[in-house]
């Protein structure tokens, strides 16, 4: 199948074996140019929910992401799920911060929204649960991001008894993705067909 016809729920064989991390980018955004179709990112989010509701997940606060188009919509958790909330903001540089997540909102560059300058901070030390976006993820934990290392700098601030939580359509799940030394992995994945440990 010609990546021109792919889309959620249609094949397009991931790159071989020594792909560079940008093949790999550029064939996961094919796969995500439509966006993540509704049912598939409510499904996800159910899952979540259901994991939580499950008494499977730490306690302590959950960092969730205010997603791109092209990711998982995981903020219905927050209306289901009986815990403190915590969303990231993208510096100019450095490493992301954490705010309240109903922190009044600006929209970052890059498209997505974010709390404005100026928020109080949250203590990353009470964090229990962490949502991660990715391009795609493999089933040993290795996240393939979008090349900024936001979250592989930020990931190492939290607790390491933190669970982190890839969210990912399960199309995008391979056998293995390039990482690199520095590259945190996820302790768990968050698909269509629920949460499990990596």
């Amino acid at each position: 199948m010609s990546p021109g016809s792919t889309g959620p729920g249609h094949g397009y064989d991931p790159p071989a074996g020594g792909a560079t991390k940008q093949e790999w980018r550029d064939w996961a955004k094919v796969l995500r140019r439509p966006g993540i179709i509704g049912p598939v990112s409510r499904a996800v989010t159910a899952g979540i929910i259901a994991w939580f509701a499950g008494s499977r997940a730490p306690g302590g606060a959950v960092v969730l992401y205010l997603p791109l188009p092209d990711e998982v919509d995981v903020t219905p958790v927050m209306d289901s799920v009986d815990r403190a909330f915590a969303v990231t903001r993208t510096p100019p540089r450095g490493t992301l911060t954490l705010h309240p997540a109903d922190s009044p909102r600006e929209r970052h560059r890059y498209g997505f929204e974010q709390p404005v300058a100026g928020t109080p901070p949250v203590d990353p030390g009470g964090v229990g649960v962490v949502l991660v976006p990715g391009l795609a993820f493999d089933r040993r934990g290795g996240r393939l991001g979008r090349g900024g290392g936001y979250y592989d700098r930020f990931l190492p601030t939290l607790p390491p008894d933190t669970a982190r939580v890839g969210v990912v359509p399960e199309q995008l799940v391979v056998e293995a993705v390039p990482t690199d030394p520095h590259d945190v992995p996820m302790t768990h994945l968050a698909t269509e067909h629920g949460v499990v440990s990596c």
